[in-house]
């Protein structure tokens, strides 16, 4: 029996038992392996390094049986922490586009004086691996990573090439990100017709039934804005009519009650309907109406209460940061606030901003775009992406409703969407939602899903490798 119907057969027979009951088959093991040494290499900007990872990586690959050739280690100069590594395992076609296989190893800091447990120490407890990157996105990596070694071993012949990058610099600014990186120094190792990287995985209910496997396609666009008011100032005993600070103030309080309008794009309309039967209540209600009739107002007000389908259904511009006056008895001479902009796919920073100008409604407020990044349409979730999805879903989890999201976040996915390289979210690990924390303390994820979701997606690449 292959590895892939020894999956399939083993995890169908584990479903019935609880998680803590079973025990992690061989292949399991040698993974975790592959895991715990992702986890416990730290890649956070504070104190760690990516370029440690990716060379542990690199070893794995090349111990493997991949001629160095295939395993290109990219450290960009001037940055040494900041590496990323390129694998391929060669296609016989070759004319039929490559398979992208994306995840970033770089990590959010983590204070071990604010975790229960040592946030660079892989922990197995009560059905839970703990770690930072547990789940964002080492365990996508080590995923890809085990894969494309188990390919090698098994002298895997995909007719589509398949490449495998682990890139950093996704999560924090002040590093160099390795996809843009690639893209403009090296855009041959990474050059695909598709990739799929994080961005979706799956729902459970409270009590661990699985509700919907996520597939993401699109992803809002950030934009910094800032809004700034100077004035003369003057001595506070003799205030002026106009200040600075309460200009700012009144504008803000228009711009945060105002609501740009509701746009359905495909994703977001397929996410509504599929959602509606299994959401309960008035809030499945307003899903299944807002689907039908992105117009219905009444149905986009009650789907607003809920922040997370706010996002999805409208641009937001929210102000995070806000700086005024320069001593205690002066009138303020400048105020400024940052507004964080999420921006629905196809609309320019320009068009965002003169629409903050009409709503601020005040010349002496003056908007300017400070962070500018362009965007791209969502890629479509065409039959040769969905087929493979549908496979593995329907022998893994039979009877679960697959539902495209598009993410009110950001990905890495932003640069290769924008570069012409169609890219979907997927990862078929399930969570409850908000339990698995990332970014925050005690970072999880549940073994099983783990599991599940490296089953899964074995499943989902061999059949997009053998594709025509």
């Amino acid at each position: 029996m292959n590895f892939r119907a020894f999956a399939a057969a083993a995890l169908l027979c584990a479903l019935a038992l609880p998680a803590a009951a079973q025990a992690p088959r061989p292949d399991q093991l040698a993974f975790r392996a592959i895991y715990e040494e992702m986890v416990e290499i730290d890649s956070s900007p504070a104190t760690g390094s990516c370029t440690r990872v990716v060379a542990a990586a690199a070893k794995r690959l090349t111990d493997a049986g991949y001629p160095q050739a295939d395993v290109q280690l990219v450290v960009p100069p001037n940055a040494p922490e900041d590496g990323n590594v390129v694998a391929t395992l060669r296609g016989t076609s070759a004319r039929a586009p490559a398979v992208l296989l994306l995840a970033h190893i770089d990590v959010v800091n983590a204070n071990r004086a604010d975790w229960e447990r040592d946030p660079f120490t892989l922990v197995e407890e009560n059905g839970f691996f703990y770690g930072r990157g547990a789940i964002d996105d080492k365990a996508m990596a080590a995923v890809f990573l085990d894969l494309m070694i188990r390919l090698k071993a098994e002298n895997f012949r995909p007719r589509r090439t398949l490449k495998m990058a682990l890139t950093c610099g996704e999560e924090t600014s002040n590093r160099v990100n390795g996809v843009d990186y690639l893209l403009k120094n090296h855009r041959d190792l990474i050059q695909a017709g598709f990739a799929i990287n994080e961005g979706a995985g799956g729902t459970l209910s409270p009590d661990g039934k699985r509700v919907a496997l996520e597939i993401q396609s699109g992803e809002k666009v950030h934009q910094v804005m800032t809004l700034t008011v100077t004035n003369p100032g003057g001595h506070s005993s003799r205030p002026r009519t106009d200040n600075a600070i309460t200009q700012l103030s009144a504008a803000l309080g228009r711009i945060g009650a105002h609501r740009f309008p509701v746009e359905l794009n495909p994703v977001t309309r397929g996410f509504f309907e599929r959602m509606a039967p299994l959401t309960p209540g008035d809030m499945g209600a307003a899903m299944a109406a807002l689907a039908r009739n992105p117009a219905d107002t009444a149905a986009a007000e009650k789907l607003a209460t809920d922040a997370s389908y706010n996002a999805m259904m409208r641009t937001t511009c929210v102000v995070t940061q806000v700086e005024g006056g320069h001593a205690a008895n002066a009138l303020p001479q400048r105020a400024m606030a940052t507004l964080s902009c999420r921006v629905l796919q196809g609309y320019t920073p320009e068009s965002v901003k003169a629409e903050l100008e009409r709503v601020a409604a005040d010349p002496d407020v003056k908007v300017e775009i400070v962070r500018r990044r362009d965007g791209s349409q969502a890629p479509a979730l065409t039959r040769a992406i969905m087929g493979p999805v549908e496979r593995a879903a329907a022998t893994l989890w039979p009877g679960t409703p697959i539902i495209p999201i598009m993410l009110p976040g950001a990905t890495d996915g932003r640069f290769l969407n924008t570069a012409g390289i169609p890219t979907y979210g997927l990862s078929g690990m399930f969570a409850v939602p908000g339990e698995t924390n990332p970014h925050g303390l005690n970072e999880k994820i549940r073994v099983r899903s783990l599991y599940e979701g490296r089953d899964f997606l074995d499943a989902v690449v061999r059949d997009y490798a053998r594709a025509r």
